[in-house]
């Protein structure tokens, strides 16, 4: 009878090396010396392993990384539908699913002490995590898929909606109604996401021969309470309020609609706006908010088929998918008064 009572942690206790090393070994996968992959086969077969015994598990793991909570957490249920289509699809392809949260700064040093041999892949939602994190997450022994997070600098694979061109179209949409002073309401804290919706911006007024000027920029808080008290002592300010604005995501939107009726400007009468995600609330507001819808359910289904696709065919190119988000018209959006063009 063969004797499977050595663990992959006591190869690696006898060999000297992690057990990251000792998986990819035994698996004939990654960059593990041949003088070191003897050895460890030779532990294992001295104490009764046998290849043709090991199976591995089909269970991915999915990590919720969360920084200061602000997008994740503050977003209506972007991320509840996100997970809820991960979670059905890895039940589709017979996955199971751990799902493990790390709070911000604790990411390298939790990564560190994962065992990755109890997984096929992994998939972690990157929406608050740093970017220069890239070259951690290719230190994962297994395959793993970024969602939310395009990740440039770094050959890690990822779906992320298409915030860039997102935002362009919905610049686009009221250079279309009229409008030729478009604002911009930002997030003063910086994520991934949030930086290439702001080049979008900038890109947008300036491809359509409209004036770039950084007054129309507003920096509020990415919560609801922040960005209506942050947009109140905007318009307090006394400055100039173009005719139109887009917001980095929906909730920023809805804060800044509340202030903006609260000092006195109709929406969309005098101030058109735009956000970006699609979240139920905006859709029950006095007047719906016109948005940049994003699929959420096809982000999580799509992280998991990338990241089935990367498991069953062993394949190492780095792939970046990214899906198309869509204008939907509401009623917070209309072409400017006469005055206003």
């Amino acid at each position: 009878m063969v004797n499977m009572s050595i663990t992959i942690k006591e190869i690696a206790e006898k060999a000297g090396v992690s057990k990251a090393t000792v998986s990819l070994a035994l698996n004939n996968k990654g960059a593990v010396s041949e003088k070191t992959r003897e050895l460890i086969w030779d532990i294992a077969n001295s104490n009764g392993y046998n290849k043709k015994s090991y199976t591995i598990k089909k269970n991915i793991l999915f990590i919720k990384y969360i920084g200061n909570g602000a997008a994740i957490e503050h977003n209506g249920d972007f991320v509840a539908r996100v997970v809820d289509a991960i979670e059905f699809a890895s039940r589709e392809l017979k996955y199971s699913l751990t799902i493990k949260n790390i709070e911000v700064g604790e990411f390298e040093r939790e990564i560190k002490y994962i065992d990755f041999d109890s997984f096929e892949g992994v998939i972690i939602l990157a929406t608050e995590l740093e970017a220069d994190k890239g070259e951690i997450i290719r230190t994962i022994p297994v395959p793993t898929i970024a969602v939310d997070n395009m990740f440039e600098d770094h050959d890690v694979d990822c779906v992320v909606m298409d915030n860039y061109g997102g935002i362009f179209s919905a610049v686009r949409y009221l250079y279309e109604l009229g409008h030729r002073d478009i604002g911009y309401i930002d997030s003063h804290i910086r994520f991934p996401n949030f930086e290439q919706r702001s080049i979008g911006y900038e890109r947008a007024i300036r491809k359509l021969g409209m004036e770039y000027s950084e007054e129309n920029i507003k920096f509020v808080q990415p919560n609801l309470e922040g960005a209506y008290c942050n947009m109140i002592t905007e318009l307090e300010s006394g400055k100039r309020i173009p005719s139109a604005y887009v917001a980095a995501n929906d909730t920023i939107a809805i804060g800044a609609i509340k202030a903006l009726r609260e000092k006195g400007y109709e929406v969309p009468e005098d101030v058109s706006v735009v956000g970006f995600d699609n979240i139920p609330f905006g859709r029950v507001l006095e007047k719906s908010l016109t948005t940049m819808h994003v699929d959420k359910e096809q982000l999580g289904e799509l992280a998991v088929k990338a990241l089935n696709n990367k498991i069953k065919n062993k394949e190492k190119g780095c792939i970046k998918m990214v899906t198309r988000t869509k204008l939907t018209v509401r009623e917070s959006t209309c072409p400017p008064k006469a005055e206003q063009r």
